[in-house]
């Protein structure tokens, strides 16, 4: 009798083993992974290095501004099909907005590559170890976040945008700093 108890006992921690330990590393990576932010929350401060030069941008510099923040990736297709749409943007509102890209997985040669590729001729930072994208608690790319001039956001974007989509908030961020 004492050999099936000890037998049902192994069985049992053979089967709670693996559990506990699937439940602690989730609850590990959920908590790496940062917050959803909600319109209305202030964005998390960074800083990042320059995609093209030298230096690195620090966001909370960019306060009494609009802001639009895309983060993208040389291999993402729906970041490969929003590019003309940003640039066009870039090119309507770049004096009302600042314009930043953010990559990601990316080697900086691609990188630059893609940027001068799509003509994307605004701002861009490297998230070299993706800090930027898991305090963010992005869930994919492209994502695209619409930043008020007090640091405030106003929409996120999951995904690809579109044009009406992209112009009507940045609209929105153009006339609430009127």
């Amino acid at each position: 009798m004492e050999a099936t108890g000890r037998s049902r006992a192994r069985r049992l921690a053979l089967f709670l083993l693996p559990a506990i330990a699937f439940v602690a590393l989730l609850g590990y990576g959920i908590g790496q992974r940062g917050t959803t932010l909600l319109e209305g929350d202030v964005v998390p401060d960074f800083s990042a290095p320059l995609l093209t030069g030298s230096g690195e941008l620090r966001l909370s510099e960019l306060r009494g501004q609009p802001v639009f923040v895309n983060f993208w990736w040389s291999g993402c297709v729906p970041c490969e099909e929003e590019a003309p749409l940003l640039s066009a943007a870039a090119d309507r509102y770049g004096d009302d907005v600042f314009f930043l890209g953010i990559n990601i997985r990316d080697a900086r040669s691609e990188a630059l590559a893609f940027a001068a590729e799509e003509d994307l001729d605004f701002a861009h930072v490297r998230d070299e170890g993706m800090d930027i994208y898991r305090r963010w608690g992005l869930t994919g790319q492209p994502e695209s976040f619409f930043i008020d001039s007090d640091g405030v956001l106003v929409e996120h974007v999951p995904g690809q945008l579109d044009r009406e989509t992209l112009l009507q908030f940045l609209d929105v961020l153009v006339a609430r700093d009127a």
